[in-house]
């Protein structure tokens, strides 16, 4: 009976390999999309899952109540928890910290490179499933261990165990392992891990004993076996109260611990401060949604076009009938034929993902995804489940068909009139459709928006030179004199990216300490990039050797650390990381140091040039090519050996926000979804126009003009449309909204955007409407009466 139905369906498809196109093409376009998604979930849910004991195993959060009543939960905590916890509750088998306090560049010989790195307890090789492929753990003191590509980055096809790295400030460490790459992803991404133990001897042991920052370290506990979570809980209460009356009794804030199982960390399901790198489960739940809204618009298409093609096959129904077949037979058919155009159309959407998977854009989506055997189970568990649902709706409506009123061509031709299933699913198609489009233009404009908005700093003609460990001195002094270059300047990292480095900040030694993002600048930067003094002077010119015990910082520092006015606030003394004692020189007026996804935090910008990292030319007008050239000869003249890394800063931040890759996908999905829809309209459209032939011919027999014609054909759709418009308008500003809630600062969705969504939607389906109804009211009354 199989081979049966699978012969039937490919005659049909071959006898009507227009609308057989459109169908798989259809639903090959949704299901593109539906493949990036289901690769995308079922990557979040392989997080971490390589674990030994991950049932046992929890990560603690702090939930903190500050003294305004605000409330905020931290994936992290305090430095101190890891001892207390381990010393007081004996149903704890191990514990470890991961506390990301390393600089972000080591140096191997003559080679630089920058390194994401943390310090870890001992307990963390045996809590996690980190495994290493040659040495043994990083548990003295000085000690490293690195991933595989971080060990081939710095030593090449060299043996790493034994080398030394030098990790800025930090200074010399031994390499003792290299780690094996995990089968599947982690929430935590490091380069190399160092031996906690060396901390104390880096005059960081005050962050150690430090309980004001619930920021410092990620927290990780294993229960003994047969130990509860609810136990843990327990511990967890007692000691958020003993640190609450002992350790802040004097804080501004109120702690509060909880734990979260391993196995949950991923996706994120809640809103958490200081996260990890798992994937979050609202942007999952976005990429579902719009790949679900696809499919749906492609459903649709099929289910359209089948029923268009009713009528020639209500015959071959009547006949199966009339001979005998159950319908459940029939629906068998119409089943299988629907399973195999997805089957096929599965073939070509997964060559469209692969035509696609060279854009960055779906590079990161399914980057870190594991290929295995379990993925092809989804992929035909879902190929299978779009089959059957999609023509269910057509199997179950032909084969209702009674032979006696099809064999004696007393069949209603007017299927679905009036508000039925027809217009339901163009009303929805295109509703859907309109979401779809008003999400993907609030997305693009967001993206815009914190492309090319205000950061509070000059961007402009200002070019930006990765020094790589050159003297900063020598090339700023020869750069200077370049033709066109009205400013030099150097800073550790860039304005408006990653924040700068964590610093610490407090009014008193041991005080009460405010996370800050911390920049090394030149004096000149200042001026370069336009930032505003709102109180005091600038930092001394570099010359001067007091120049290092200043600093500026921005008006959010000045609130969080509760210094008075900007101008009270100049003068005063603040004590960075607890140890070291600076003045304030002057307040600059609050600008955008980190991207606009948070708001803005606490600065301090100082001067160390041991830490200038990029070397900033404020160029003249009309002189960028010129500085470019010049720039390029130098550089090869004094590093021959070394590639030349500049760049124009506003090309550079605009590219961080939205990439031209970006645009391509966002155009791709939004041609994908109008293509679907306004293909499943140019099927309900052929179908209208077909079993309206007749009564089109006798309109125009009877004088009817060919406007009143094509209004007649087209005017039911139109107000389709006009429904479905107001539908989707709403849903799709709503859906907007939510989108936009998780950035600090965005753009506010208004009527233009709404209304620009709204008239391409309605353009693009009057044009399919109107090319088929144009035909249609064309042709010649003499053939389509000449059989009545």
């Amino acid at each position: 009976m199989l081979r049966s139905y699978l012969k039937i369906a490919l005659r049909n498809l071959w006898r009507h390999r227009l609308f057989s196109f459109i169908n798989i093409f259809g639903l090959a376009s949704g299901m593109t999309v539906c493949l990036l998604a289901l690769i995308q979930v079922k990557g979040a849910f392989d997080y971490d899952t390589f674990h030994p004991n991950a049932e046992r195993t929890y990560r603690v959060l702090t939930d903190v109540t500050r003294q305004d009543g605000e409330t905020a939960a931290f994936a992290s905590s305090p430095l101190p928890l890891a001892d207390l916890l381990q010393h007081d509750y004996k149903a704890i088998e191990r514990i470890t910290r991961v506390h990301y306090g390393l600089p972000d560049e080591a140096t191997a010989g003559a080679k630089t490179l920058s390194i994401h790195g943390a310090f870890v307890d001992s307990g963390f090789f045996d809590i996690f499933g980190f495994r290493l492929a040659t040495g043994y753990p990083a548990n003295a003191l000085n000690t490293v261990v690195l991933t595989e590509a971080a060990a081939e980055r710095f030593f090449g096809k060299q043996n790493p165990i034994g080398q030394t790295l030098t990790l800025g400030q930090a200074g010399q460490f031994t390499v003792t392992g290299v780690l094996q790459k995990p089968p599947y992803p982690s929430h935590l991404k490091f380069d190399l891990l160092a031996s906690m133990a060396t901390m104390p001897l880096l005059r960081q042991k005050q962050q150690l004993t430090n309980w004001s920052d619930e920021t410092a370290c990620y927290t990780y506990v294993q229960l003994k076996p047969g130990s509860s979570a609810e136990a843990l809980q327990t511990a967890l209460n007692a000691t958020a109260k003993r640190v609450n009356n002992v350790y802040v009794a004097s804080a501004t804030k109120h702690y509060g611990f909880r734990y979260q199982s391993l196995a949950n960390i991923s996706p994120g399901r809640e809103p958490l401060h200081n996260i990890t790198a798992e994937p979050i489960l609202p942007n999952l739940q976005s990429i579902s949604l719009l790949a679900l809204v696809v499919l749906l618009l492609a459903g649709f298409n099929y289910i359209n076009l089948t029923l268009t093609q009713s009528l020639g096959r209500a015959r071959e129904v009547g006949v199966r009938k009339a001979v005998g077949a159950m319908r459940g037979q029939l629906v068998g058919q119409f089943l299988a034929e629907s399973t195999l155009v997805a089957l096929l159309a599965f073939v070509l959407a997964y060559g469209q993902l692969k035509l696609i998977s060279g854009l960055p854009t779906v590079q990161r989506l399914i980057a870190e995804v594991s290929q295995d055997g379990m993925q092809w189970l989804y992929f035909l568990a879902f190929v299978i489940v779009t089959g059957l649902i999609a023509g269910w709706v057509p199997a179950r409506t032909l084969s209702r068909y009674q032979p006696a009123q099809v064999l004696r061509g007393r069949l209603n031709t007017q299927l679905f009139s009036g508000i039925g299933l027809r217009k339901a699913l163009i009303v929805s198609q295109f509703a859907a459709t309109l979401i779809a489009i008003i999400f993907l233009a609030v997305f693009y404009t967001q993206s815009l928006f914190m492309a090319s908005a205000d950061y509070g700093f000059a961007r402009e003609r200002i070019l930006n030179v990765q020094l790589n460990k050159q003297p900063y001195e020598a090339l700023a002094t020869e750069t200077a004199r370049f033709a066109g270059v009205e400013q030099v300047a150097a800073t550790s990292a860039e304005f408006g990216f990653s924040g700068g480095e964590v610093l610490f900040v407090s009014k008193r030694p041991n005080g009460d300490s405010v996370q800050t993002s911390a920049f090394s600048i030149t004096p000149s930067l200042v001026n370069s990039l336009g930032l505003t003094l709102a109180a005091g002077q600038n930092l001394p010119a570099m010359s001067s050797d007091s120049t290092a015990h200043f600093v500026l910082i921005n008006e959010e520092a000045v609130q969080a650390l509760r210094l008075g006015s900007p101008a009270e606030a100049v003068g005063q003394t603040i004590w960075l990381n607890e140890s070291t004692e600076r003045q304030i020189a002057g307040v600059v007026q609050n600008f955008h140091h980190s991207t606009l996804l948070r708001r803005i935090q606490p600065v301090v910008l100082y001067s160390r040039p041991s830490e200038f990292r990029i070397l900033s030319l404020k160029v003249a007008a009309g002189a960028e090519e010129t500085v470019m050239a010049t720039l390029e000869r130098t550089w090869k003249r004094h590093n021959p050996h070394q590639s030349l890394e500049a760049y124009w800063y506003d090309e550079k931040l605009y590219e961080q926000h939205l990439h031209r890759d970006d645009q391509t996908f966002i155009g791709l999905l939004t041609g994908m979804a109008l293509s679907i829809a306004c293909l499943g309209l140019f099927g309900m459209v052929t179908y209208t126009t077909e079993t309206r032939i007749k009564e089109v011919g006798i309109r125009k027999v009877m004088g009817a003009t060919f406007g009143q014609i094509v209004a007649a054909l087209s005017g039911e759709f139109v107000w389709l449309l006009l429904i479905a418009t107001l539908v989707g308008v709403p849903v799709g500003f709503l859906a907007g909204q939510a989108f936009l809630q998780q950035y600090a600062y965005h753009i506010t969705v208004g009527v233009s955007l709404l209304l620009g969504c709204s008239v391409l939607l309605l353009s693009i389906g009057a044009l399919t409407i109107g090319w088929q109804t144009y035909r249609a009211a064309s042709a010649n009354p003499v053939k389509s009466l000449r059989t009545e």
